[in-house]
């Protein structure tokens, strides 16, 4: 389904709980609220929501938090996913998973796992995290690299971001074709803007970097490679590098309510209307049609609470 803007929407993040074990400054909130145990939908509500959305045209999905791996059962929902014939993708930070749930995610047909790992720097990580499972993390990530699941690695750059922390992340593509993608630290909640992308880019340049014009997932990153790299250096730039004329997503909450632009604080209640086919239809046809045309980060403060909406 197109929106009024002519954009192409096919594209849903999904979050199934607000819930995350990690305390990284850059999602919390100072006074986290949480959710009650009945104001989360079920698989089953959550999966009404989807079959309308397959029906309006989306078929990528990607499963999101708070952490997903947290909650129970979440294999049974992305197995249920998967029977749709469409594509899934998970977001986590890969610390929860066992051998036996990798397994069952590559049996199941998971079309690709993103890994939140800013540092490679047991102190840093604790510092950023609360938790100390940097060694778990990595296991993971290869281990799902080693069944072949597509793996992407996702780094915040915030203000304690420095270039030592970058040299040590490229380690990770040296000889893996992993992306390692470089995320800008959306202005939620502040005024003040962070600028080390631009020292990001600018660093990676002595390599030298050379844009690579390959497809590499459903999302806004642009990519480089890096001579003598198997891996790739992507760049995900919201404020610098802005792409709303080609944003094709949407967000659905873990208490059913679709945020049609990261930005702005409005959202589309469709819990509603989870017993009438019809109408649930209707009310997601109509928040994919008002979809913002753009968001105004780069001006104004926006107060979305990332833990909430699922990144």
């Amino acid at each position: 389904m197109l929106d009024l803007y002519q954009r192409k929407i096919d594209y849903m993040r999904i979050s199934i709980t607000d819930r995350c074990h990690f305390q990284c400054a850059y999602c919390k909130n100072d006074h986290p609220r949480k959710l009650k145990h009945q104001d989360i939908l079920s698989y089953e509500q959550l999966l009404l929501i989807v079959d309308q959305a397959i029906q309006l045209g989306i078929n990528k999905f990607k499963i999101t938090g708070g952490e997903p791996t947290i909650r129970k059962d979440y294999l049974f929902f992305i197995k249920e996913l998967k029977k749709r014939n469409v594509q899934v993708t998970l977001t986590t930070n890969g610390s929860l998973f066992t051998k036996e749930d990798l397994d069952c995610l590559k049996e199941i047909g998971i079309d690709g796992i993103n890994f939140s790992i800013d540092t490679l720097d047991l102190k840093e990580y604790f510092l950023l995290t609360q938790q100390d499972c940097l060694g778990i993390v990595l296991d993971n990530l290869f281990y799902a690299y080693k069944l072949q699941i597509p793996v992407k690695i996702n780094c915040v750059v915030d203000d304690t971001f420095t270039m030592n922390r970058l040299e040590n992340m490229l380690m990770l593509i040296k000889d893996k074709k992993i992306a390692l993608r470089f995320i800008e630290l959306m202005p939620l909640n502040k005024e003040q803007r962070n600028q080390k992308m631009k020292d990001v880019l600018h660093y990676l340049k002595k390599y030298p970097i050379q844009e690579c014009l390959d497809k590499l997932g459903n999302g806004p990153a642009h990519y480089y490679t890096i001579n003598g790299y198997q891996g790739y250096v992507g760049f995900i730039e919201a404020l610098h590098h802005k792409f709303c004329h080609q944003c094709n997503r949407l967000r659905l909450t873990s208490t059913g309510k679709i945020k049609p632009c990261l930005f702005y604080e409005e959202m589309h209640d469709l819990k509603p209307y989870l017993n009438n086919e019809k109408q649930l239809r209707l009310h997601l046809e109509k928040a994919i049609e008002l979809k913002p045309k753009e968001h105004h980060f780069e001006e104004n403060v926006s107060y979305t609470k990332m833990n909430e909406i699922g990144g």
